[in-house]
């Protein structure tokens, strides 16, 4: 794992694109991630799903245009490569084994050239959008919870169109879908976004970018305004709803936004809800608690808060005076603990380690800065974001049933 004296960073301009580059000590491994934040919360009424579309229709693109030299060269290296979209970015990555030092820089410029603008026909649309429906067959009916509450999460703090719905649950956007529209899409969202690179590998962060011939200026942090400016005045809930997607059990889930505590460093905001939801998890026996819809340094929605379980009763935020004086600190130091281990597995591995340096520039958060934050948290502070929690107004989620599944 990671200690102070390991952890080496650089950040530097290349025209569009924020890079940060860091070392991994005796990595044998290259990772590049390439981050964009727009997600799906940037849809628009008609472009449920457009994102994820976007998504597939840059990957492949991006294929196209190096004569599908990029997917074999990473498969032939014994690489492999991925796309996902978020609620508020896109991420294109890949991995593989540690070229030689005068390779670095093509296998960064073909990480970028994820996001070159691409050629869109009526073809490429049903071509990706066929997967589209694939992907979306399997993960429904592979998983008993089938993205349950991560795909209606923010539809419960929010009424707007581009919060509520993302193209899982409803895909006929999608097949509606004209290369006139997508390429509107693109125009208003992709074009003018900034592009956060990540690089992680065994050598000199510095070496890396000379080797690219990066500006030596340290650039500003890439998209701050993506951070403060993610929700906006779009919150006008909490309300209660049924999820648009059917489960194998019942799922119950109260959803809360917790905005971050005045005057707050982001660093320090995503450090206190990581430990407030282990410490959460360790007294709440029965309930999941979960900060942001994939976990609390993802983006901005760390801010969300989510218990979910199988039956419906009122879901309350443990508070830190429910746990008898006693345990109260060895508690939180397993919380830390715990919230500083999830940091250090992220940071082991290349592939990991690039995707949080590219999804930290995007929303301007210091990487190790927040690991620092984690270590410094006080038992104080996580009393009080416990109790800010359990003050935010809750909404509710709850799952439909299975097709032919009563409900009792």
């Amino acid at each position: 794992m990671p200690r102070h004296g390991e952890f080496t960073m650089t950040c530097r301009r290349r025209g569009r694109c924020h890079i940060t580059a860091s070392r991994v000590q005796s990595a044998r491994t290259m990772g590049l991630s390439v981050v964009i934040p727009v997600g799906t919360a940037h849809e628009r009424p008609g472009e449920a799903g457009f994102a994820h579309l976007s998504e597939h229709l840059m990957h492949q693109y991006a294929r196209d245009q190096w004569g599908e030299r990029v997917e074999d060269q990473i498969v032939r290296v014994g690489g492999i490569s991925n796309a996902q979209t978020y609620p508020f970015h896109t991420e294109y990555s890949f991995v593989i084994p540690a070229p030689a030092e005068a390779e670095i820089p093509d296998w960064i410029d073909r990480a970028i050239a994820r996001v070159a603008p691409p050629r869109i026909t009526s073809v490429d649309i049903e071509c990706e959008g066929r997967i589209i429906r694939q992907e979306v067959a399997r993960r429904m009916s592979t998983s008993p919870t089938a993205g349950f509450p991560w795909i209606d999460a923010l539809g419960v703090l929010s009424t707007d169109f581009g919060l509520r719905h993302n193209g899982f649950s409803d895909l006929a956007d999608i097949e509606a879908a004209t290369p006139e529209a997508i390429e509107r899409f693109l125009h208003r969202t992709y074009s003018p976004a900034p592009v956060a690179v990540g690089v992680a590998g065994p050598w000199s962060p510095d070496l890396m970018l000379d080797l690219l011939g990066c500006e030596e200026s340290e650039p500003e942090t890439a998209a701050t305004d993506a951070y403060t400016a993610a929700f906006g005045d779009l919150i006008d809930g909490p309300h209660h709803r049924q999820s648009s997607v059917a489960t194998q059990i019942p799922m119950y889930s109260s959803i809360r936004y917790v905005p971050d505590a005045h005057g707050a460093a982001l660093e320090s905001a995503q450090a206190h809800s990581m430990i407030a939801v282990e410490w959460a998890n360790a007294v709440s026996p029965g309930t999941h608690w979960q900060a942001g819809l994939f976990g609390a340094t993802m983006g901005p929605d760390h801010r969300v808060l989510i218990g979910s379980r199988p039956h419906g009763a009122d879901i309350a935020v443990p508070q830190w005076t429910d746990t008898p004086s006693d345990r109260r600190s060895e508690l939180f130091v397993h919380a830390q603990q715990r919230a500083l281990d999830n940091i250090d597995k992220e940071l082991s591995s290349t592939a990991t380690h690039a995707a949080m340096l590219a999804r930290d520039s995007a929303f301007g958060i210091p990487t190790w800065a927040r690991r620092c934050a984690v270590a410094q948290t006080t038992p104080e502070e996580i009393d009080q974001y416990l109790g800010h929690a359990r003050a935010c107004a809750a909404g509710t989620l709850s799952s439909a049933a299975p097709t032919g599944v009563g409900r009792s």
